[in-house]
């Protein structure tokens, strides 16, 4: 007759849980952090025509999202790392204003307004789908990884 597990003990837990936190925490930091960098830097976004920015420059097709930078200094100096026991949160807030003093990301997220098309540079983390088989999702796997063999 086979043997039957009838309780289990994960020994060093607290010290996993630690190693995971740091892991997470790193990966928002750095690889979060670059990934939004150049989402917004990157000429990729599929715009038709031919935009005059108020920095002077003209945009086309395809662009980067970044024109004064505003919107991306929203996030990037908005970015927290909350660790409170068994739960660490990365947060970004997107909440650059036009000259009319309007909240537009989800405008340009979204391909709303004058924004005629969706620019989505956080898809690749609110997705499961694409999170899981992105650079983002890899990379945190890795560094999970690291964190657990050591």
């Amino acid at each position: 007759m086979a043997g039957i597990i009838v309780g289990a003990k994960i020994v060093g837990g607290e010290a996993w849980e630690r190693k995971l936190q740091a892991a997470f925490e790193q990966w928002a930091r750095f690889e979060v952090n670059d990934y939004f960098r150049d989402e917004f830097t990157t000429d990729k976004w599929d715009y038709p025509g031919v935009t005059f920015r108020k920095s002077g420059q003209t945009a086309s097709d395809p662009r980067d999202i970044y024109d004064l930078g505003d919107l991306y200094r929203s996030g990037r100096e908005s970015f927290t790392l909350s660790n409170k026991g068994r739960e660490v949160t990365a947060s970004w807030d997107w909440d650059a204003k036009n000259s009319s003093g309007n909240l537009y990301a989800y405008y340009v997220h979204e391909g709303k307004s004058t924004n005629i098309a969706p620019r989505q540079w956080t898809d690749a983390l609110t997705s499961p789908t694409k999170f899981l088989g992105s650079g983002l999702g890899n990379s945190l796997k890795e560094r999970i990884t690291i964190a657990l063999s050591r």
